[in-house]
């Protein structure tokens, strides 16, 4: 998870520079189009089938997903800024473990509650000591509201993939759901992408798309379904919340900004909370 949490950390800064060039049905169409011709290859060499019974989980699970999840967060995304885009995903552990618990597929424990506010709490730290959780406005607020939406959606496919990821692995539980979600988007996509668009793209444009689709939705994609079938879901998204502090090391390294104190303390917090989840 610390892989994808490194992964993850990059998502935002792509998607807000794809979103500079391209509108969310673009940007999602070319994201999850090209993602799917690779998926389509290591599904077929997995030469894993998926039973009857499954294919109703699998469609689900692909609109969650692909159409709600993406789309949500890629038009909230256009409105918001990459640091409140991040806070909101910093809930997903929170989310996650509150589905699993309703569906009793995760016991409550003090430690396990307790570590994932605490590192929900560490993230908001860590942005606030970058002055990235400035207000944004009214624009901001619906942007907001929107990747909240798009929370909701990845939290509820995090833990009704994590039986897919057991029963079927990760290349084909994660795969047939990505395809299927695709299949689903197709149409609404065609119908309404700007193709011209396309042909303006920049080659930066193209790099946060490449981003996008290589290391976002094939490398990132797996390694979560791996992580989900081999543990709770709520204890593989409390890594997201290592996310903001990922980025800001990486910012202090590249281009030596200042790391200040509450980041420090934000950023113990974050690896505090994710401990104490972990030995919960």
């Amino acid at each position: 998870m610390l892989v994808h949490s490194v992964i993850s950390a990059g998502t935002y800064l792509a998607a807000k520079r794809g979103l500079a060039e391209l509108g969310p049905i673009e940007l999602a169409l070319a994201r999850f189009a090209f993602a799917a011709g690779i998926y389509v290859l290591l599904v077929v060499r997995s030469r894993v089938r998926v039973e009857r019974a499954d294919w109703r989980r699998v469609l689900l699970l692909g609109f969650l997903g692909v159409c709600a999840n993406q789309l949500l967060f890629l038009t909230g995304m256009r409105l918001t800024t990459p640091g409140h885009g991040a806070l909101l995903y910093a809930l997903t552990p929170v989310f996650v473990f509150l589905i699993a618990w309703v569906r009793g597929s995760e016991r409550a424990s003090g430690g396990r509650v307790g570590g994932i506010l605490l590192a929900f709490a560490g993230t908001a730290v860590v942005l606030l000591s970058r002055g990235m959780l400035a207000p944004g406005g009214s624009s901001a607020l619906k942007g907001d509201l929107v990747v909240l939406g798009g929370v909701l959606a990845w939290s509820a496919f995090a833990v009704g993939g994590k039986r897919m990821a057991e029963k079927y692995g990760p290349t084909a539980g994660s795969g047939w759901a990505l395809l299927v979600g695709t299949a689903l988007y197709l149409p609404f996509g065609l119908a309404f992408a700007d193709f011209g668009s396309f042909a303006t793209l920049s080659p930066g444009g193209w790099a946060a798309v490449a981003y996008l689709v290589l290391v976002t939705n094939v490398l990132g994609w797996l390694v979560y379904a791996s992580a989900l079938a081999r543990a709770d879901a709520s204890r593989v998204a409390v890594w997201s919340n290592l996310q903001p502090v990922l980025t800001a090391l990486a910012s202090w390294w590249l281009y030596a900004e200042a790391l200040t104190p509450s980041f420090v303390a934000g950023g113990a917090m974050v690896l505090l909370g994710v401990w104490l989840t972990e030995r919960a």
